[in-house]
């Protein structure tokens, strides 16, 4: 959809503890965007949450037209949440460890591409998710998950991401494997109740990357697919790992895929969450749709 003609004044919001190849890059696609003919000011982060504080902040300010989550899908998340509803659009810098939404709306990781198509004004709409759990409301742009990958999630070390990226969740994976209990839960899907090992409630299409979770996305619906996985144990997460990398984990008899608008798990309590690769609180959590779209530029 092509956004009216006006002057195009971009905000970009940043981690500044990215690394500075992360913000060579940054800065290189800053120089693209004016380039392109836009008006650039780089925002900096400060702490976890600021990146939304920062994005309401220019909504309220009618600041620009387009503001540029520079990081991954936990990045994205935190400037969605200041910002869905509005007519501003997100533009994404896929500067994260795995980047799935951007891979999932085929964003270019080319960055000259990206700043042509942002400056060029046209955007896609996609409906967001809503988590409401111990650590209260927050958008997800991606998935949600409880269980196994979001204790993974809670025990990786943050230092060892920024210095080796996916492979410290490979690590923790390996170490979680012998540690992680697998206690069932319950989970209503949309009022039916269901038990699952564990659980990952997804927006896309995609997992980790580019591995296929699900057989299509619901980003452009005001649903969500519940990936429910019936078994527990080593053996059983090592074949679901196995059947993700293979692209068949819907074809395994196990796993059970649903389409739905409200999800949610209170028993048993204190799991941990997770959401967009972000580690989110604990159980009891309720998922659902928010009433706020969000402007992708494509």
């Amino acid at each position: 959809m092509p956004m009216p003609d006006r002057n195009v004044k971009a905000i970009v919001i940043m981690n500044p503890t990215a690394g500075r190849r992360r913000m060579g890059r940054v800065a290189r696609f800053v120089g693209l965007l004016q380039q392109a003919g836009l008006q650039v000011r780089i925002v900096p982060t400060r702490y976890r949450g600021h990146a939304t504080t920062l994005a309401r902040m220019a909504v309220q300010e009618r600041a620009c037209t387009h503001i540029v989550a520079a990081g991954g899908d936990g990045t994205v998340a935190e400037v969605a949440e200041g910002m869905a509803g509005s007519d501003i659009i997100l533009g994404i810098l896929p500067v994260g460890t795995a980047n799935v939404l951007a891979r999932e709306l085929c964003v270019p990781f080319d960055d000259a591409s990206n700043a042509r198509n942002i400056s060029g004004g046209a955007y896609t709409i996609i409906w967001p998710g809503r988590l409401h759990s111990s650590e209260g409301e927050c958008l997800f742009v991606q998935m949600v998950g409880v269980g196994f990958d979001a204790h993974v999630v809670h025990v990786v070390s943050i230092r060892l991401k920024k210095a080796i990226g996916r492979a410290a969740y490979v690590l923790a994976t390996l170490g979680s494997l012998w540690k992680y209990t697998f206690p069932a839960m319950t989970v209503s899907v949309d009022g039916v109740s269901h038990t699952a090992a564990s659980v990952i409630v997804s927006k896309g299409a995609l997992y980790a990357g580019k591995y296929v979770l699900t057989p299509r996305s619901m980003q452009e619906s005001r649903q969500f697919s519940v990936v429910l996985f019936g078994a527990a144990g080593i053996g059983s997460s090592l074949r679901y790992a196995i059947a993700l990398l293979r692209g068949n984990l819907s074809r395994q008899k196990d796993v059970t895929i649903l389409t739905a608008q409200t999800v949610e798990i209170s028993t048993p309590r204190n799991m941990p969450v997770q959401s967009d690769g972000d580690a989110r609180g604990l159980t009891p959590i309720r998922i659902d749709i928010p009433g706020r779209a969000l402007r992708i530029a494509l």
